[in-house]
């Protein structure tokens, strides 16, 4: 085994990271978190429901529904009752949200060069390059089989 990597680690560590330098820089602006989120919703604002967000970002409906609970508590987002589905609601993002987006933006361009200041532009590339084919290899997995079993102990 010597020699072996443990890329996800190292990918953890990575995001870890990249993700915590994002938040302090956004910190003094109300948001520290749910960056990928906010630009989708921001690009689909009035157009989608928190289903459809699930989708879109891969992710389960509990942590959408936390998500979209964050960005509304802190005014970025609202519900709007769906006219034709009342059991939906279609999600909006608000002045707030839209005024904050160039913030987000600028934030991830300035982590994105802080972390990668030491890559050539080829190799920026590359690792670009690289993070698309193992994006597209992941969404071509079948999503994983976790099943839980709950199991009440009784009393000996």
């Amino acid at each position: 085994m010597k020699g072996l990597r443990v890329y996800g680690f190292e990918m953890a560590r990575i995001a870890e990271v990249y993700l915590s330098t994002l938040s302090a820089m956004m910190k003094p602006h109300g948001l520290e978190r749910n960056f990928t989120a906010l630009i989708y919703l921001c690009e689909h604002s009035g157009t989608i429901t928190q289903n459809e967000l699930a989708t879109a970002l891969g992710k389960d409906k509990v942590s959408i529904m936390r998500t979209v609970d964050y960005l509304c508590e802190r005014d970025f987002l609202v519900r709007k009752a769906d006219a034709d589905d009342r059991r939906c609601h279609i999600l909006e993002v608000t002045a707030k949200a839209k005024k904050i987006l160039p913030k987000v933006e600028a934030a991830i361009q300035k982590t994105n060069d802080v972390l990668l200041k030491e890559f050539t532009q080829k190799e920026k590339k590359d690792f670009e390059k690289g993070m698309h084919k193992l994006m597209d290899v992941i969404s071509s997995m079948p999503e994983p089989d976790f099943r839980i079993e709950a199991i009440k102990q009784t009393k000996n």
